[in-house]
C-alpha cells in the first residue's frame, strides 16, 4: 500500500515540477525577447499606419511623434475612453489641425489587447499588405504582436516599444512590482497563444 502511495505521489509531483520548471524557464525567456526602445531605429521606413495602444504614459506621444515625422501615414489610438477627445490625448502644437483631421482616428470600441488587434484590423480593411508601426509598452509588445499577427497576417509590423516608468527589467527579479507585473503579462501571453492555437486546430478540422 505505502509502495503504490509513493508511486502515485512520484507519477503527480514530477510531472507538476517539470511543468513549473518549465513554465519559469519560459518566462525567463519571455523576458529576454521584451524589445527595447531604439530611439530613431527604422524612422526612415515608412509606414502606412501607425497604431497606438493606449493603457501607459508615453505611448501618444510616441505614435504622435513618429506621425508628425512622416514615419506613417495616419494613426489609429485604439482604446479609447466614450468622453476622450483628441485634444485630451494630443497637446496642442505636436500636429497641424489638418493632420489632426485627417490622419488622427480615436478607436473606441477595443477594451483589451485582442480587442485592439480587431479594431485595427477593421480600421485597416481592404489593405491586403502593408506596413504598420505598433506601439504600446516594452513589456506589452510581445502579446500585442502575437494578436496583431494573427488579425493581420498580410501585413509587416514594425514594433515601436515605449520604455514604461517603474518596471525595471534589468534583474527584474529582485523587485516585486516589477516581477508580479512581468508574470501576469507572461500568463497572459501564454494564455492568448493557447487560444489561437486552439482556434487554429478548430479550423482545420
Amino acid at each position: 500500500m505505502a509502495r503504490t502511495k509513493k508511486h502515485l505521489w512520484r507519477r503527480t509531483f514530477v510531472p507538476l515540477a517539470m511543468l513549473l520548471m518549465a513554465w519559469a524557464v519560459g518566462l525567463f525567456i519571455f523576458v529576454e525577447c521584451i524589445p527595447a526602445h531604439m530611439p530613431g531605429n527604422n524612422v526612415a521606413v515608412k509606414a502606412d499606419a501607425i497604431v497606438v495602444l493606449t493603457g501607459g504614459r508615453g505611448r501618444v506621444d510616441r505614435g504622435t511623434e513618429l506621425l508628425a515625422t512622416g514615419a506613417g501615414r495616419r494613426m489609429l489610438i485604439s482604446g479609447v475612453g466614450g468622453n476622450v477627445a483628441t485634444g485630451d490625448l494630443i497637446a496642442s502644437g505636436h500636429l497641424t489641425t489638418d493632420k489632426l483631421d485627417c490622419c488622427v482616428t480615436l478607436g473606441r470600441a477595443a477594451r483589451n489587447t485582442r480587442e485592439n488587434a480587431l479594431e485595427a484590423a477593421g480600421w485597416l480593411s481592404g489593405k491586403e499588405a502593408m506596413r504598420l508601426r505598433l506601439v504600446t509598452a516594452d513589456f506589452h509588445m510581445p502579446r500585442s504582436l502575437l494578436e496583431f499577427r494573427a488579425r493581420l497576417p498580410q501585413a509587416t509590423i514594425m514594433p515601436e516599444p515605449v520604455t514604461s516608468e517603474n518596471v525595471r527589467l534589468d534583474q527584474w527579479w529582485r523587485w516585486p512590482g516589477t516581477a508580479l507585473l512581468l508574470v501576469r503579462e507572461y500568463n497572459k501571453y501564454l494564455a492568448a497563444r493557447t487560444r489561437l492555437f486552439a482556434t487554429r486546430m478548430l479550423n482545420w478540422t
